[in-house]
């Protein structure tokens, strides 16, 4: 997992902070889900440049009924279009490398995707997806969002609108399970037409 510098942190905190070690992640990432506005593009210098070329990414959606914006915050550069959306708030260093494992055997890395959190997507309705117009989305574990209607089966493809729809155990179950990590595989394979 990538650690936070100071820069990066001051850019979505203002208030002095003191972090005790053992909750520093957890309290980092929390607070970049709930204080990370879209008006903080502008306060930066770069704020013409995508945030999403700084290894982050962030996208502004406007609701309809009022003037306040959401926002998809995710981590990695969405280079092809890949939604991966993980169950859970946190995603442990084990799991994330599991993760860029699976990613790898199918030609892609955190440059290639945009990892999100199912706890801040729930957050949001379907149209900041539509937003970020992924060509591929990956779902691991639960997810109380309007996507989840899409979900027929685990481990089969479903595609909507141009877009392809994975549903799959949480990382967590696959991790242990031999079989779903094969059932997992087996699908990828359609998923991202691989023959070997």
């Amino acid at each position: 997992m990538e650690e936070i510098d100071l820069f990066k942190l001051g850019l979505f905190i203002e208030e002095d902070i003191v972090l005790i070690p053992e909750e520093a992640k957890e309290l980092l990432l929390a607070r970049k889900f709930n204080k990370y506005k879209t008006d903080l593009p502008s306060q930066n210098s770069k704020a013409d440049e995508p945030l999403a070329s700084q290894g982050e990414g962030t996208l502004a959606v406007e609701n309809n009924e009022s003037s306040l914006s959401a926002t998809i915050d995710y981590e990695g550069e969405f280079g092809k279009g890949l939604m991966v959306i993980y169950q859970g708030n946190l995603l442990p260093d084990e799991l994330k490398d599991f993760l860029l494992k699976i990613l790898r055997a199918v030609s892609h890395s955190l440059k290639d995707i945009a990892l999100v959190s199912s706890t801040h997507l729930e957050s949001l309705d379907h149209s900041a997806i539509k937003k970020l117009n992924p060509h591929k989305v990956l779902v691991f574990g639960r997810l109380n969002h309007p996507l989840a209607h899409l979900k027929e089966a685990n481990y089969e493809v479903t595609t909507e609108k141009d877009v392809e729809y994975i549903f799959a155990d949480d990382l967590q179950i696959i991790f242990e399970e031999e079989n779903l990590k094969r059932k997992l595989w087996k699908s990828l394979q359609v998923f991202f037409n691989i023959n070997k």
